[in-house]
């Protein structure tokens, strides 16, 4: 089952206007760095509240510039009942308020898959990451283990100002029963969601607006998919 990266939509005539919130109430919680990227968040936040342009359609996603979309996505309440049906692991939803045109608009929900996979997914024997030094300018060939080992080495060298990027990245789907999964702390090209084939289909039958997506093999030449 082939397997597509979630990207907002920019079709002007089914969004009215990108991105379709460029202002937002109650952000700045949200905004904290690390929630909610590698695990269920058990915090209590204050919630935001997105402020569509006037332009903008009230579509079943909508796209805001203040939400990180690759950790939280802002869904229509229906199309996450609509997800029950299709195999997704743990999820945390919040029904939020938006106001549109100054009116309220209380049928949206902040969605959060609680977990990311590239855990299970990355196979790291064959993949050949290499450590960046943005200050200096300097790539360093590095390889790992396995998932812990990788994930130690992140959580340093973030806070030093490098970053782990990837030569070749091969994710292996020949054991993933999943319909929705989501990367994260990898090379910022392969973050975000992913929908599999058959619930981008079903997307797409039941006309649900402000999705499209790209066939994960395009995304970068990088990645490599194991089927």
């Amino acid at each position: 089952m082939k397997y597509y990266k979630l990207i907002e939509s920019i079709n002007i005539k089914e969004i009215g206007i990108y991105p379709q919130a460029i202002r937002t109430n109650q952000a700045l919680e949200i905004q904290e760095f690390g929630l909610g990227f590698n695990e269920q968040i058990q915090k209590q936040f204050i919630l935001p509240e997105p402020i569509l342009q006037n332009n903008a359609r009230e579509t079943t996603m909508i796209s805001i510039t203040a939400i990180n979309n690759t950790v939280f996505l802002v869904l229509k309440n229906y199309f996450v009942d609509f997800l029950k049906d299709f195999k997704i692991a743990d999820f945390q939803s919040w029904k939020i308020d938006a106001y549109h045109k100054k009116q309220l608009v209380k049928d949206y929900s902040l969605f959060h898959l609680s977990y990311p996979s590239q855990k299970e997914l990355i196979d790291f024997e064959n993949s050949k990451f290499k450590i960046k030094d943005s200050l200096n300018n300097i790539s360093v060939e590095k390889k790992f283990k396995n998932f812990n080992d990788y994930q130690t080495d992140w959580e340093r060298l973030i806070w030093k100002g490098s970053l782990i990027t990837f030569d070749i990245l091969y994710l292996n789907f020949s054991m993933l029963n999943l319909d929705l999964f989501r990367l994260i702390n990898i090379d910022s090209i392969g973050i975000g969601y992913y929908f599999s084939e058959r619930l981008k289909n079903a997307i797409e039958e039941q006309k649900f607006t402000g999705f499209a997506f790209k066939e994960i093999e395009e995304i970068d030449k990088r990645i490599k998919v194991i089927y």
